[in-house]
C-alpha cells in the first residue's frame, strides 16, 4: 500500500522534506516520510508544532491525487483515520466519543474531564500548472511527551491513557489508515466526520476577525465551511458574524 518509506533521525519538517523531495520527483504511489525528532514542526495558521525526540510520531504522507478528491474531503479523511487509529488503543474504560474531531482537523482525546488536542494536521497541496498533482499530509501525535504543565489544553496519550506507545510502530498503520480512508469514497464521510465532531451544539465563545462572540458550532457543509448560531445581541451597529465561516476566520476559546 505504501510506495515508499523514507526516514531519517531528524529533520526540521516532515512537511517541509516531503515538498522539497517532491519538486524533483513524480510520486507513483504514497510515499511515507517519518523521523524520529522534528525541529521545526508547523501546523495550522503558521503555528509551531512542538515534539519530543524520540517520544511523538511526526510524519508526512505524499499521495498522488486522484481526479474525484477536493482538499476538504481529504481533510475529513485524514481527521478520520487519526481518529481511527486512536481508537484501536483506547483503554476499555473509555468511550469512544473520548476521542474527538475539533473542526477542521485538530484531534483531541478526554482527560481530567475536558478534552485536550492531542494531534495535529498540516494538508499542503503540490501543483502541477493549473492541475492539483499531489497532497502532502503532516500529522503530529503526542504519543509520550509531557504536555499537561502547557497553557493550551494538550496531553499526550500516555498522559491521557497510561499506556506506552513507540510512535515508529504507529506511523505505517496510521499511513495505511489514510489510503485506506481516501481509496474508500464518500460515501457516509460527512456523516461519521460529524458524528466525530468536538463542540456540537454547545454554548461557547468564539474569536472572529478580532470580536468576541457567543454562539453554537452547528455543523461543516462539503465545502469545508462551519455553520453558527450565534446568541450575542447586537453592539452599536456592529452586526453577528456571518452564519458560515471558514475556520480560518474562527478562533476557539477556551
Amino acid at each position: 500500500m505504501i510506495w515508499q518509506h523514507h526516514h531519517l533521525p531528524s529533520v526540521p519538517s516532515t512537511n517541509q522534506w516531503a515538498m522539497e523531495w517532491l519538486r524533483h520527483t513524480l510520486p507513483q504511489g504514497p510515499v511515507l516520510f517519518t523521523t524520529d525528532h522534528q525541529t521545526q514542526g508547523r501546523g495550522q495558521r503558521d503555528r509551531r508544532w512542538s515534539s519530543e525526540a524520540g517520544r511523538d510520531l511526526c510524519l508526512s504522507l505524499a499521495i498522488p491525487v486522484q481526479a474525484d478528491w477536493n482538499p476538504t474531503l481529504v481533510n475529513m479523511h485524514v481527521a478520520l483515520a487519526v481518529r481511527d487509529l486512536l481508537s484501536h488503543h483506547l483503554p476499555a474504560n473509555q468511550s469512544p466519543g473520548a476521542i474527538r474531531v475539533k473542526w477542521p482537523n485538530d484531534v483531541l482525546v478526554w482527560h481530567a474531564r475536558e478534552h485536550r488536542k492531542a494531534a495535529g494536521i498540516l494538508v499542503e497541496n503540490v501543483w502541477r500548472g493549473s492541475q492539483w498533482s499531489t497532497t502532502v499530509i503532516g500529522v503530529g501525535i503526542n504519543v509520550g511527551s509531557s504536555r499537561l504543565g502547557r497553557s493550551y489544553p494538550a496531553v499526550s496519550l500516555a498522559e491521557a491513557w497510561h499506556e506506552e506507545l513507540t510512535p515508529s510502530d504507529l506511523a505505517t498503520a496510521l499511513a495505511e489508515g489514510i489510503v485506506r480512508r481516501l481509496e474508500g469514497g464518500v460515501d457516509g464521510l460527512m456523516e461519521d466526520y460529524h458524528d466525530a465532531l468536538f463542540g456540537l451544539g454547545e454554548p461557547r465563545t468564539f474569536v472572529v476577525h478580532e470580536r468576541t462572540w457567543h454562539g453554537m458550532f452547528r455543523g461543516v457543509n462539503a465545502e469545508g465551511q462551519g455553520r453558527f448560531e450565534w446568541s450575542s445581541p447586537r453592539e452599536a451597529e456592529t452586526l453577528p458574524p456571518s452564519e458560515w465561516l471558514s475556520s480560518s476566520e474562527v478562533q476557539w476559546c477556551w
